[in-house]
């Protein structure tokens, strides 16, 4: 399935019409933002049908090759529902929404759509607020044979030029909802020890100055930036 069959985009555009599914208009910020994907992988949520509807229905992940290393993968339809408590939070009675961005090898396709459908059902069914320095433990290598338990939530600064000025493009804003791309990678138990410890902006310096010599972070089995 691409982004360009009409029964897809038909029925984005109902999604937003009957039930204010902001979908479509997640669609239309990639295609200005990234371009159209190579492909489109619809991803199941985990299923609970005596609960609410958490993610779209039309949950998927859109796949962006950026070079013969590591791939770029984004959610479609994680900003279903405003996150958890964030209208108060932010000041804001729209509160936020999110999408989100993970950078891996091609190989861990099928890893990352799951890390993803997890991840963007996370704060509706724990009923908590996420963003920027989050960590979500996970209980398990986030792939057979990587050291990494951890998921580290921030800003994708190394995908949008523009994040620090207006109308970014990893952001929607209209009058009646707030949405915004948090980037996600695996992290150590020593990297998210020194997050309590230092703070997720200490933290992000190193990652800095190491990506500043070297890009890893699609890496699974990348070394930690602290040990």
């Amino acid at each position: 399935m691409t982004v360009n069959d009409t029964d897809l985009r038909a029925q984005l555009a109902a999604a937003f019409r009957e039930e204010r599914d902001p979908a479509a208009l997640v669609l239309d910020n990639y295609l200005r933002w990234k371009g159209p994907p190579e492909h489109l992988i619809r991803v199941a949520p985990p299923e609970d049908e005596a609960g609410p509807q958490l993610v779209s229905r039309h949950f998927a992940v859109l796949v962006y090759p950026q070079n013969q290393l590591f791939t770029t993968y984004g959610t479609l339809g994680g900003s279903y529902r405003v996150i958890p408590h964030s209208p108060r939070s932010f000041g804001d009675p729209r509160g936020v929404r999110y999408e989100y961005l993970f950078h891996a090898a091609p190989e861990h396709e099928a890893e990352v759509c799951e890390l993803l459908a997890l991840v963007a059902e996370h704060p509706h069914r724990h009923n908590i607020e996420i963003g920027p320095g989050y960590v979500l433990p996970i209980g398990e290598p986030v792939s057979p044979g990587s050291g990494m338990e951890y998921l580290y939530f921030t800003y994708p600064y190394l995908d949008d030029s523009r994040l620090y000025e207006g109308a970014p493009y990893g952001q929607v804003e209209r009058p009646d909802m707030l949405i915004q791309w948090l980037w996600v990678f695996p992290i150590y138990l020593s990297e998210f020890n020194y997050i309590k410890a230092a703070g997720p902006q200490a933290f992000e310096e190193l990652l800095e100055k190491r990506h500043g010599e070297v890009y890893d972070a699609y890496a699974f089995n990348r070394l930690p930036v602290v040990t």
